[in-house]
């Protein structure tokens, strides 16, 4: 990261000491001066008048040696909720919030086809509950019954979720009614065949995560990949799978929690799945793996750049790798089938967290099993991923 010249930081003392602080965590005079002014609101509106100032310089040099914003302000903006951030407990980001409006709609458009009255999603790693809330909040005027669930296996997240869900109603932005439009957020490891049996024994119209998908490497020494404020402040829990999780025979370490939800996908065979991946690599091994899987046999997938309601084009934002060409069937003895998103019931979405470029995606030609290096790149159809995201999706940033 290149040094931030000493005239900048003349420049913001200038407007106020408070800013020349901010600017060590935010590199740029006009964002410090955002952020100072948000962090003024919110001293304003939770501190005695006699401590304010003082309160102030603690929360400016906090953020100054690279504590998150949402950890100081205790919030972030999801769409229309006020969603309460903690330490212990990841932050939400606002590529997840933009993925979130499309599957409310992609959701929508299922409800149109198929005339659902009624909808169950279920959300894995739910942290702040962000996802399976804001889902509600978008549908709750869809469906006659709306029933959704979070699980997460740190007792810190699931107590947060369930605080937002009783703040967000108690602001009137969720309107449950008991028995048939409810959000639940519950406890369970993913992993742990007691914790899933009950809700697997369930039916399930839409499954969703994000899970950990970031390599211990990564996690340890950056890469450049993951910046130093999310390694020292945010919980490795959410973000890189434990140690203690074998991968499957073909799947890879940061893969792990992606051939566990395609194995609980086939159990209740939802009618969407989707799923937020790391980067284009790792959505490579993804699909791979997943054309090798039962579930492919019954479903299409489909892999989204991380702002799939960008301005533009919304085809260029999304590969339908099914739709691509013949797909190809992994048994080497069988005949080869064809399949597109109409013909089959089911369907998978993978949307990719830093998709630098997003490339369509073309199956090779051989047969049973399909290795990563055969997988091509058509390099001539480069997706365009200049386009601006919607302002509305992102009044505080990470």
């Amino acid at each position: 990261m290149p040094r931030t010249p000493p005239w900048l930081f003349r420049q913001a003392k200038r407007h106020s000491p408070h800013a020349a602080t901010l600017l060590l965590a935010c590199r740029n005079l006009p964002l410090a001066l955002n952020e100072l002014r948000w962090i003024t609101e919110y001293v304003v509106q939770t501190t005695r008048p006699a401590q304010r100032e003082q309160r102030l310089d603690a929360l400016c040099r906090q953020r100054g040696q690279g504590v998150p914003l949402q950890y100081i302000l205790k919030s972030q903006p999801f769409g229309p909720l006020d969603i309460k951030c903690k330490p212990g407990v990841l932050i939400p980001r606002p590529e997840t919030e933009a993925y979130t409006y499309e599957l409310a709609n992609e959701v929508k458009q299922l409800q149109r086809r198929h005339g659902l009255q009624g909808l169950k999603v279920l959300d894995f790693c739910t942290g702040t509950g962000c996802i399976p809330l804001l889902l509600f909040a978008l549908l709750q005027k869809t469906f006659n019954s709306l029933q959704i669930q979070g699980i997460d296996v740190s007792k810190d997240a699931v107590d947060l979720a369930r605080q937002n869900l009783v703040v967000n109603k108690s602001q009137g932005r969720l309107d449950t009614i008991p028995g048939h439009k409810q959000v639940e957020i519950t406890q369970g490891d993913i992993f742990n065949d007691l914790d899933m049996q009950q809700i697997l024994s369930r039916s399930w119209d839409v499954v969703v995560s994000n899970p950990p998908y970031i390599a211990l490497d990564v996690w340890k020494n950056g890469r450049g990949q993951i910046g130093h404020s999310v390694r020292k402040f945010e919980p490795a829990l959410a973000l890189v799978p434990g140690a203690h999780l074998e991968p499957q025979p073909g799947w890879q370490s940061p893969d792990v929690f992606y051939a566990r939800l395609l194995d609980i996908a086939y159990h209740v065979k939802p009618k969407l799945l989707l799923l937020e991946i790391g980067d284009e690599p790792q959505a490579l091994r993804v699909v791979a793996n997943y054309l090798n899987h039962q579930l492919a046999n019954h479903s299409t997938v489909e892999l989204w750049r991380d702002t799939p309601d960008v301005a533009g084009d919304i085809a260029g934002q999304r590969v339908d790798i099914a739709s691509r060409q013949a797909y190809m069937s992994l048994d080497a003895s069988a005949e080869p089938k064809s399949a597109t998103t109409e013909s089959r019931e089911h369907h998978v979405i993978l949307s990719i967290r830093r998709p630098i470029p997003l490339r369509s995606f073309q199956l090779g030609a051989s047969l049973s099993p399909i290795p990563l290096n055969h997988y091509s790149l058509d390099f001539a159809q480069q997706l365009d991923v200049t386009h601006p995201q919607k302002s509305s999706l992102s009044r505080r940033t990470i």
